[in-house]
């Protein structure tokens, strides 16, 4: 009895080793599958904690956008119109700054998106396919008579400014005549400096945006300059034409290193940072994020700059105004970080979303 209860045990053993080791088998086989299978871009991973989920339908206060587009492309321009104002009647944005390019672009969409000017203000972008500076201060001041009232999105990811041949930069002595035309005309203008650090490193396995990074990649052109070496020439800018507002949109493409655009925001008066499509970034430092905007609280300005939806307005609210942990905006962001509220003091929501803006535009 006692030999057959002893036989009886081993085989249980053995089928128990059997099981097991057919159940690691099975693992490495479906992980083996998995990661042949599943694609970076295909990867929406979804929270399983147990947090506090605050839906914010509408600003707190009522806000002004600082950065968004028309329609880039063609497209029915009024259609855009009303969607634009649909969207910001639901979400509480009183005012909307659009950027509508040059020349006719800019002309079509004044035409149009002009109509509502309590509501929507149009800015021109300056046209360097020309001689610079003369047709370029020629044509903004063409487009300030058709109704612009600022100057917006000019754009130097260390290529140069877009459209300029040969290339120059926000400090080239080219620009000091546009520059000091703007201060003269009393515009703001805002400026689009490199691009996130991301883009600039390698794309390998310790990039922690691989995936945003690879599709914006900015390693691969050895010709450009780095994130540093532009952020230099803007403040070479900055330092040269102290009667000029300029808003560096994006947190100045600074969110890894928020004390250098504090540093230079503590140094040049006449520089503001708009907060726009860099939401999700500081989402994934919200305690810092916050410790930051406190203090410059005076200096940012709200943005989106990520089309018309309802959804992506409404993760601006979700990240600036709440406290909720762990969240993801598939349907809004292609950033892979999970995000996290901020949770600005009523205070600073109030200077984000309007006071700061009302003052560059002088209202």
């Amino acid at each position: 009895m006692k030999k057959l209860l002893m036989k009886g045990l081993l085989l249980l053993s053995l089928c128990s080793v059997i099981i097991l080791v057919s159940q690691a088998q099975q693992r490495q086989i479906g992980e083996a599958g998995l990661q042949d299978t599943l694609l970076l871009k295909d990867y929406r991973p979804q929270s399983i904690f147990k947090t506090p989920q605050t839906p914010v339908l509408k600003a707190k206060y009522p806000a002004i956008d600082m950065h968004m587009h028309a329609p880039r492309g063609g497209g029915d321009l009024n259609k855009a119109a009303a969607e634009l104002l649909k969207s910001m009647d639901e979400c509480g944005i009183g005012k909307t700054i659009l950027f509508c390019g040059t020349g006719k672009a800019f002309d079509n969409a004044a035409a149009v998106f002009g109509k509502y000017p309590d509501r929507i203000e149009v800015w021109c972008g300056l046209d360097f396919s020309g001689s610079v500076p003369t047709s370029t201060i020629a044509e903004l001041e063409r487009c300030v008579k058709l109704g612009a009232r600022g100057v917006g999105e000019v754009t130097d990811k260390g290529a140069g400014l877009r459209g300029a041949t040969p290339p120059m930069h926000f400090d080239d002595a080219r620009m000091d005549p546009v520059l000091e035309k703007i201060a003269e005309l009393n515009l703001p203008i805002n400026v689009h400096v490199g691009d996130p650090r991301w883009m600039y490193e390698p794309m390998d396995s310790t990039n922690d945006l691989l995936f945003e990074a690879l599709y914006f990649r900015l390693d691969n052109k050895p010709d450009i300059l780095n994130l540093e070496q532009v952020v230099a020439t803007l403040e070479g800018a900055l330092k040269k034409h102290p009667r000029t507002t300029f808003v560096a949109c994006h947190f100045l493409n600074q969110t890894f290193d928020l004390n250098r655009l504090g540093a230079m925001l503590d140094k040049y008066p006449n520089l503001y940072s708009d907060v726009s499509q860099r939401e999700s970034y500081v989402a994934a430092i919200p305690r810092f994020a916050k410790q930051f905007m406190e203090k410059y609280s005076n200096r940012l300005v709200y943005g989106t700059d990520q089309g018309y939806s309802l959804p992506m307005y409404r993760n601006t609210f979700h990240i600036w105004e709440t406290l909720d942990e762990h969240f993801y905006a598939w349907d809004v962001a292609n950033t892979r970080f999970a995000l996290s509220g901020v949770g600005l003091s009523d205070a600073t929501l109030k200077k984000l979303y309007r006071d700061n803006a009302l003052r560059i535009l002088k209202k």
